[in-house]
């Protein structure tokens, strides 16, 4: 399979740790230059550039820049562009997600996960494909989203659940309307990923979990990595607007 991915650049925002650090890993094992990007997580997004030039031999760059404030998008595309060269694959992954029942969430924390899970996206995917559109170059955006887009959480996560959903429809409707430039825009949807995040409650509601696996298991960042990549890749060159399960079954049909 030919992923002709050697040398491109990407952008992968919320790129320090988790799924996020795995995508850039993943990237970079297929030669792609990567800008990763940080909110709060400097030592840990220096570490992802530090393995990814010394495991690899691909250039890095860190980037400081919260998808939540619209002032820092276009200093975080010119970033890269500066270092790297022109963004080819933007990775929206940033993402926040408060928990508890509906009836403790105030208006600031649902704007807060929409300002960041959406908004961001939308924003940075816009300046994404203005960069595209001035150089008439083909480009990929992949969007994590979530099974919760579809299925909700068990756990209590409602804004970002209903934020998820609304990136499932935003990448349908970016792919439509680009889709005749060559830019493929498509999402992932992890079901239950080993993060830091996820390890905590984990041990506590095992079987439960399980039980609504087929497959059995959880998945490793590593395999949510995997897809992006390809999503990211020549082999997808013919598939825009959707959004892959990669759930280990729960949302087969």
């Amino acid at each position: 399979m030919k992923l002709n991915l050697k040398n491109k650049v990407a952008l992968v925002t919320g790129g320090s740790r988790g799924i996020g650090k795995a995508i850039c890993l993943a990237l970079a094992g297929e030669g792609v230059k990567i800008g990763v990007d940080y909110v709060s997580s400097k030592t840990r997004a220096k570490d992802v550039v530090k393995a990814i030039m010394n495991d690899f031999g691909v250039e890095a760059v860190v980037i400081k820049g919260d998808v939540g404030k619209e002032t820092n998008i276009v200093p975080m595309f010119d970033t890269v562009e500066l270092e790297l060269g022109p963004v080819d694959i933007l990775v929206n992954n940033a993402a926040y997600c408060p928990s508890g029942p509906i009836s403790s969430y105030t208006r600031k924390d649902w704007e807060h996960t929409f300002r960041i899970n959406v908004t961001g996206a939308f924003l940075a995917s816009q300046e994404h494909i203005r960069r595209l559109r001035a150089r008439k170059a083909k480009g990929k955006i992949v969007n994590i989203a979530s099974q919760a887009a579809f299925l909700g959480s068990t756990s209590g996560h409602l804004p970002y659940d209903s934020s998820k959903g609304a990136l499932v429809s935003m990448t349908r409707s970016i792919a439509s309307e680009v889709a005749a430039e060559g830019i493929n825009v498509n999402a992932v949807a992890p079901g239950m990923v080993m993060t830091e995040m996820v390890a905590k409650i984990w041990e506590k509601r095992k079987d439960f979990y399980l039980s609504r696996i087929p497959l059995k298991r959880i998945a490793q960042p590593e395999e949510i990595a995997n897809v992006v990549v390809f999503l990211a890749s020549d082999a997808a060159s013919f598939i825009t607007g959707s959004t892959l399960d990669v759930t280990g079954g729960v949302m087969m049909r």
